[in-house]
């Protein structure tokens, strides 16, 4: 069974050394009876849990789950039950999964996992912020896309299936080389309130660039469907020529008249190790005298690295192993084609603006021990450009010096804030403690981590941490900076 690579949504705090290891993410719902409800799907990391045998040689996990909601200090929901791996032998331990479904009415809830193995004793949990949206009736309306690993028809009655199909959750946005294809489930809501019984409308879906919105050519699907109060989809789509990168996985839903009425986007990334010869095979790329000129041999490595900010994830790779290495000419012929295929028309004047916010960086965030684009702060400054607002707080009560950066827009997103820290104390080195930013490190105990300069006995489990007399941290990332 494959496992997760990289987790990009929930509970990065739940693994631990020795400890179990558990993904989660869930998706919301809407039925026109009973209103909304959340599914909750875990996938439970073979390896990081106990197991006991019997006499045939099989051998089968044990562990205790418990589901917490609460609203208002007020526990609203909570389950708790114990799951029974498969049976399974030595030599074949894959990881095995979980799916709960609960109705909730709308609101903003607080979510507490609680995994305990109930083998080895050992336990984990970690907390995060629900929202249940409210079907607005006259809408047309999406449910969350709930991307699949597994697919086929099925006339069993469990958690696993819908509509006739068994439907094993993908629990990540991350799509390694060896899937080739993208398979989700979603419903659209109230289209007969918009358009007329059975009126046929058109769902397209295709993947489109996640920075510049651009669409991917040959990656482009659609359906003709019929109006009806709840309309189920279960879509796969061909991503097997997909270069690494971020997307968008795009769905629009269009009437008769070639009117949008809905637009869905849901961010993803692909990692795609086939496609790659085209940037690296440049052994015979000619540099253009202006490269040369600018950057003496010995800088090469340098001017090579402060590429990583804002290169793709694949690139990133390349160009750390050649750093491992000593071929500058070959590191030139790199640093060349890369801004020839940023900017084929003026590729020395791209370049030439970046390494001005390359000085720039190293000059406000470099430190003994790394490189301005080493550090966080310099990395976002290149990647993101620079913050509409910076909040300096070098000396509140019990908590480390520590900074917000906010950005009023970065691509799609509005209102991204970043928290950086200072929990040395020694240095100017701000490591990133949390952001909000898809694909950036989220700490939903930030609070916490942030003023355990005096108090380093913090709950862990309260994602606020305790009061602290001057911490104004939580007020100045919610909007009062």
């Amino acid at each position: 069974m494959r496992k997760l690579l990289t987790v990009l949504c929930l509970f990065a705090g739940l693994t631990a050394l020795a400890k179990p290891q558990v993904y989660f993410n869930y998706k919301v719902f809407h039925t026109p009876e009973q209103g909304p409800y959340l599914s909750a799907s875990l996938q439970f990391i073979s390896g990081s849990f106990k197991y006991k045998g019997d006499e045939l040689g099989n051998l089968s996990a044990s562990v205790e789950i418990t589901h917490l909601f609460t609203a208002n200090d007020r526990i609203v929901l909570v389950d708790k039950y114990v799951l029974d791996s498969p049976q399974m032998k030595d030599s074949i331990v894959d990881d095995f999964y979980d799916v709960q479904r609960y109705k909730l009415p709308t609101g903003i809830y607080q979510y507490e996992l609680v995994i305990k193995d109930l083998i080895s004793g050992e336990q984990v949990q970690g907390n995060q912020e629900i929202e249940i949206k409210a079907l607005e009736p006259t809408e047309i309306m999406l449910s969350d896309i709930e991307f699949i690993e597994d697919l086929h028809k099925s006339d069993a009655q469990n958690n696993f299936t819908k509509n006739g199909y068994f439907m094993l959750p993908y629990l990540t946005n991350y799509f390694p080389p060896e899937m080739d294809k993208i398979a989700f489930y979603t419903e659209i809501y109230n289209t007969d309130q918009l358009l007329e019984k059975d009126e046929q409308f058109l769902m397209t879906y295709s993947v489109e660039n996640y920075k510049s919105g651009s669409p991917v050519e040959g990656i482009f699907k659609f359906k003709r469907l019929s109006a009806a109060e709840v309309v189920p989809q279960i879509i796969v789509l061909p991503i097997g020529d997909l270069r690494s990168g971020d997307y968008n996985l795009r769905i629009d839903l269009i009437n008769k008249n070639n009117d949008t009425l809905f637009t869905e986007k849901v961010f993803f990334q692909r990692r795609n190790i086939v496609l790659q010869t085209d940037i690296t095979a440049i052994k015979d790329v000619e540099i253009d005298p202006s490269f040369k000129n600018s950057i003496s041999r010995d800088s090469v490595p340098y001017f090579l690295g402060s590429l990583m900010p804002i290169s793709e994830r694949y690139e990133y790779e390349i160009i750390r192993t050649m750093l491992k290495g000593y071929d500058t000419t070959y590191m030139e012929q790199y640093f060349f084609a890369y801004w020839k295929q940023t900017d084929p028309q003026d590729p020395y004047m791209a370049w030439s603006k970046y390494k001005q916010q390359v000085y720039y960086t190293e000059k406000l965030f470099g430190t003994q021990i790394k490189y301005g684009w080493e550090a966080d702060r310099g990395r976002v400054h290149l990647q993101y450009g620079a913050p509409n607002a910076i909040l300096d707080r070098p000396n509140e009560p019990s908590a480390y010096p520590y900074q917000i950066w906010h950005y009023y827009r970065i691509g799609q997103r509005s209102n991204v804030r970043f928290v950086f820290y200072n929990p040395d104390l020694a240095t100017n080195d701000y490591p990133l403690l949390h952001s909000d930013m898809q694909g950036e490190l989220q700490n939903f105990r930030w609070e916490g981590d942030l003023h355990r300069r005096d108090t380093p006995n913090t709950n862990v489990d309260d994602p606020g941490g305790s009061v602290h007399y001057g911490g104004n941290s939580g007020t100045f990332y919610r909007g009062g900076m």
